[in-house]
């Protein structure tokens, strides 16, 4: 086998693993895959065009060109793309009954050797210092709109309790904890809803709803299955194609969050005391 084709292969591998390690952060969002495909071919086609890859056998800039124009189309087409609104079949949860219909979401979901109880007792005690990254998505965030850094301050405040005081709707039963809020984008003011119904009765134009859950259930054995979904809505369709390029342009870290919030929540639940009903004998 010749260099180049190690070479080639080599990289198809290392593009192959990268994507399955961005699907597994982002829970497969597949326009999301394709931005940032469409930019590393960007700055592959940039080097190349500054100076070509011989050792894959590109050797004229003419190609470099042409990786870069295609890199550019993909990722402006990726980011343009139409979201379709998704309706909800059959309701199964708070969450279904508030937002039945959305554009954008991510699920992510874990087993916890604990009790369904127990598990809503480590989402509400969650911090935002148990987001490991947080704070370095928030600094890339502030450089990136131009806005100011507000460093750790926000590190040992609850998470829900913040959510709450920011103005949006909590609701809570034995199985699920919800969120649910968001901001009028056009106005440039929170959505400041108090109740849940009138979150599901907003329907003013410039607006991003946004509703998120934890739910449980009992998996036997002293374990329970918990799940995490984030739904958005825009309510008109100018606010929804600016929405469709934040949310393909954040899903990463977005489910990167979600992913550490859920080891939070597993290894303080597990911490807790356990009863006798959950021991179980190997």
């Amino acid at each position: 086998m010749s260099f180049k084709a190690v070479a080639w292969t080599l990289l198809a591998v290392f593009g192959f693993g990268a994507v399955l390690l961005f699907n597994y952060w982002a829970a497969y969002q597949p326009l999301s895959t394709l931005v940032y495909a469409g930019m590393v071919l960007t700055v592959a086609g940039i080097a190349n065009v500054a100076v070509p890859f011989r050792l894959l056998g590109i050797r004229k800039r003419a190609l470099g060109a042409f990786i870069l124009a295609a890199g550019v189309g993909l990722t402006i087409a990726a980011l343009s793309w139409p979201a379709p609104t998704i309706r909800v079949a059959q309701s199964g949860n708070r969450l279904d009954e508030i937002m039945p219909e959305y554009q954008f979401f991510e699920k992510h979901s874990a087993r916890i050797h604990a009790r369904p109880a127990q598990v809503l007792q480590a989402v509400r005690e969650s911090k935002f210092g148990d987001l490991k990254s947080l704070s370095a998505l928030m600094r890339v965030r502030a450089a990136a709109f131009r806005i100011p850094d507000e460093g750790g301050s926000f590190l040992d405040k609850p998470i829900l309790d913040s959510f709450a005081a920011s103005g949006y709707a909590t609701g809570a039963n034995e199985h699920e904890i919800l969120v649910a809020g968001g901001a009028n984008v056009r106005a440039g003011r929170p959505m400041e809803v108090r109740t849940l119904q009138e979150f599901v009765d907003y329907r003013q134009p410039g607006a991003v709803k946004i509703a998120f859950n934890f739910t449980t259930e009992d998996a036997g054995d002293g374990w329970s299955l918990v799940s995490t979904e984030t739904r958005v809505l825009a309510t008109d369709n100018l606010t929804r194609r600016g929405m469709g390029r934040y949310w393909r342009l954040i899903v990463p870290g977005s489910g990167l969050l979600r992913l550490q919030w859920l080891d939070a929540v597993k290894k303080r639940a597990e911490s807790m005391p356990k009863t006798s009903s959950q021991v179980h004998v190997q």
